[in-house]
């Protein structure tokens, strides 16, 4: 019995062993590719229709995306081209990174006009791109250059509105409308703003934002606001690099005594 066991165990082991031998798995394969021929000439109709769609989703999706680069360099040459001309019609050399401003008030005031329709056509001819973001963004600024605050403030939410898919370019804007609010000493508004760009998960600054935000309600004098705000920025993460001067007014907010329970 045991030497009948031993024979059926050895034999059990040559089969396990030839299963992995490179002639058993060569026969393996061609049985397998028998078989897939043999379905794909029973079932041509069918094998050639799922082919055709794999072939055509595959164009289609690289016509997509090269429609979408050419879309993006396209708003991009236009975005480079009237930023160029803006800079020097404003008299601006070629290294110069500031627009520098005119001695004549008017000419400069009609040149912003100007421009500023010329930023907004390319916001509206490239459409959903994210140069079509940054000409709102250079219209806006034109537009309180000339002292159209609120019309400045109207341009950038509308570019909210036109980019409410990219979720960074929305935070960037809402943090340029924080920045205009503080320029008119308006922090309940400015704070607002920079909550809002700080709201966005995926937003590189938001922890900067967060502690503008705070900042701004502190110069609103809504101090505990101020200190929750404080409270949810990570002053010990290795990756924030805030500006020395909130950093330490994050920590001096911090310090402060929680208000009492209510």
């Amino acid at each position: 019995m045991r030497a009948g066991r031993a024979i059926a165990e050895g034999e059990r082991q040559v089969a396990r062993a030839s299963e992995h031998d490179p002639a058993h798995v060569i026969e393996e394969f061609e049985t397998l590719a028998e078989r897939g021929a043999r379905w794909v000439r029973d079932h041509l109709a069918l094998a050639i229709a799922v082919l055709a769609i794999v072939l055509i989703g595959a164009a289609a999706l690289g016509a997509y995306a090269s429609r979408a680069t050419h879309r993006a360099e396209a708003a991009s040459d236009a975005l480079d081209l009237v930023s160029s001309e803006y800079m020097q019609a404003m008299g601006a050399s070629p290294d110069d990174l500031s627009v520098p401003e005119l001695a004549n008030p008017a000419a400069a005031a009609e040149i912003r006009s100007q421009f500023a329709e010329r930023f907004a056509e390319v916001a509206e001819e490239h459409a959903g791109t994210a140069p079509a973001a940054f000409a709102r963004l250079e219209q806006g600024n034109l537009a309180q250059a000339a002292g159209d605050f609120e019309g400045a403030i109207a341009i950038w939410r509308q570019a909210i509105e036109e980019h409410a898919r990219r979720p960074s370019l929305r935070a960037l804007l809402e943090q340029r409308i924080a920045r205009a609010y503080e320029g008119e000493q308006r922090w309940a508004e400015a704070a607002a703003a920079y909550e809002a760009a700080a709201a966005v998960s995926d937003y590189r600054l938001r922890d900067i934002a967060l502690a503008e935000a705070a900042r701004c309600l502190q110069q609103a004098g809504e101090t505990e606001r101020a200190r929750d705000l404080a409270m949810r920025v990570p002053l010990e993460s290795p990756s924030l690099m805030l500006p020395e001067h909130l950093r330490s007014m994050v920590a001096e907010l911090r310090q402060l005594p929680a208000p009492p329970a209510r």
